[in-house]
């Protein structure tokens, strides 16, 4: 079994979790068999001190398919 990991970053400009929820399901069009996400970080846009995109950068594990 050999598993691949990708690094993606989910934007959002409601909040974190929908960023982490977009990573997700762009990932999903293109790749079956995802078994796991981890958040490494979030970040942040600010425009006139005020929050205006939620990033989210994730780690998506899926098995490679022979």
């Amino acid at each position: 079994m050999v598993i691949k990991n990708i690094e993606l970053i989910g934007v959002s400009p409601n909040n974190f979790q929908e960023a982490v929820k977009e990573a997700l399901d762009e990932a999903a069009k293109t790749i079956r068999g995802i078994e796991w996400i981890d958040i490494t970080s979030f970040g942040a846009k600010v425009k006139q001190n005020e929050i205006v995109e939620y990033q989210a950068k994730v780690k998506i594990a899926f098995r490679i398919e022979r």
